[in-house]
């Protein structure tokens, strides 16, 4: 019988933002600054391009608050900046989380070699098998 690693840890609710759609030339600071009225500000990740140093469009807020959470998706979905119109919406990057470190591991896919020995084409063998 085979048992699996469970965490020991359930994950909390997640009250992380995801925030799509925003214009190249965003910097950290330009998200801290549109999240901060509406609460305090747990964690902030703007999404950048190594090559470049420009934002890749995209970045992650977690508010402190469930009723925060709500207000900022509620007043930022749909706003226009620089011409951009942003899309804000619950972040599921913990569910994707929580389903690898739920799932069991994958087991390794088995290719038998050949019945007859060898690989070899049809008309190498008889429909019977080797002789």
């Amino acid at each position: 019988m085979l048992h699996y690693k469970t965490p020991s840890t359930k994950l909390s609710p997640t009250l992380s933002i995801l925030v799509r759609n925003l214009p190249k030339s965003f910097t950290q600071e330009n998200l801290e600054d549109l999240f901060f009225e509406f609460g305090s500000i747990v964690s902030c990740d703007m999404v950048m391009d190594d090559a470049t140093g420009l934002s890749k469009g995209f970045g992650f807020v977690e508010m402190s608050t469930q009723d925060e959470t709500d207000s900022a998706i509620k007043a930022l979905n749909g706003k226009v900046i620089d011409g951009k119109k942003i899309r804000v919406k619950w972040s599921n990057q913990e569910k994707k989380q929580a389903a690898a470190e739920n799932s069991a591991p994958s087991t390794p896919r088995v290719i038998p070699e050949n019945v007859w020995g060898s690989v070899a084409s049809n008309d190498d063998k008889s429909e019977n098998g080797p002789e």
